[in-house]
């Protein structure tokens, strides 16, 4: 018996890590494809959607209750405001404060999850989300925290932060009532269609790319957002979203180890030591968690 759901739960954790692969090369693929960040972020949305219309159409399965379609919806939603808000912050404040910021989702999840899903995140998940917070204001420099203001842009990724966490609670609530394939595939058209009116008010140029362009926008839909949300949205059906908040930092860390050979980035000392750290926080959360799941089952 505790075999097999150990088995069950390498499973999630594996596909997980999988996600956390995936999206982790979206902001190269964003730097690669050289446009504007609310272009390169309608385009994650909606490649990523067209790519997973043929696996919509033939694995899906029927649905029985339409809240799960409703929560899709809502969760396209809070992910297409999260992306725009975060691409503006980086136009507006310093890179390395909005994505401190930007990462304050799993704080905003574990309130959530007290307040609106009655659950109560053990002692040891604070600890591990400090730990992990610590790891990234290590690797994005404390002078860098310390010295700077919260202007328009450190706001915007504080706002962004709060709509990942929504996303990350919602998809947790209402991912039992639809399959993955359907979840992804509505949640996606959801986000593309708010991406498409922010793009459209904004006036942000959405053609007239290079080649270079289309292929890193295309890989940035396909891998970073079809393949990876699609692990990650499976996985959340198992795994609590205050785990799987904390274990998403380590998108970050994957980021600055992948940009070496692709950009040509190379990791300072105190970086890689950041990253350790926020790997260290990521292993409480989880060990905490297996510890308990096999306790629970003897």
């Amino acid at each position: 018996m505790i075999s097999r759901l150990a088995r069950h739960a390498f499973v999630h954790y594996f596909l997980l890590f999988l996600g956390i692969l995936c999206i982790a090369w979206s902001a190269i693929f964003v730097k690669l494809a050289g446009i504007s960040g609310l272009g390169s972020a309608f385009y994650r949305m909606f490649i990523g959607f067209l790519g997973v219309i043929p696996f919509w159409m033939y694995y899906r399965k029927p649905i029985k209750e339409w809240k799960g379609v409703k929560v899709a919806l809502i969760c396209g939603f809070f992910f297409a405001c999260d992306i725009a808000l975060w691409n503006t912050s980086i136009m507006l404040s310093k890179a390395a404060v909005s994505t401190l910021l930007a990462n304050l989702a799993p704080v905003w999840v574990g309130v959530g999850a007290v307040f609106f899903m009655k659950e109560k995140p053990k002692p040891i998940f604070w600890a591990g989300t400090f730990v992990a917070l610590v790891g990234v204001s290590i690797i994005v420099g404390f002078d860098n925290i310390i010295y700077s203001h919260l202007s328009l842009g450190n706001m915007l990724a504080i706002l962004a932060s709060m709509f990942y966490g929504a996303y990350l609670l919602t998809a947790r609530h209402g991912r039992s009532s639809l399959d993955t394939i359907s979840f992804t595939a509505i949640s996606m058209l959801s986000s593309s269609i708010v991406l498409l009116a922010i793009c459209y008010f904004a006036h942000t140029p959405l053609g007239g790319f290079s080649v270079h362009s289309w292929f890193a926008l295309g890989a940035l839909g396909l891998i970073s957002q079809l393949c990876g949300w699609l692990a990650i949205n499976y996985s959340l059906a198992y795994i609590k979203p205050t785990t799987a908040s904390v274990s998403l930092l380590s998108q970050s860390v994957f980021t600055a180890i992948f940009s070496v050979p692709v950009l040509g980035e190379f990791l300072s000392w105190y970086e890689a030591a950041g990253a350790v750290v926020v790997l260290a926080g990521i292993y409480m959360v989880n060990r905490k968690k297996r510890i308990n799941r096999a306790s629970g089952d003897k």
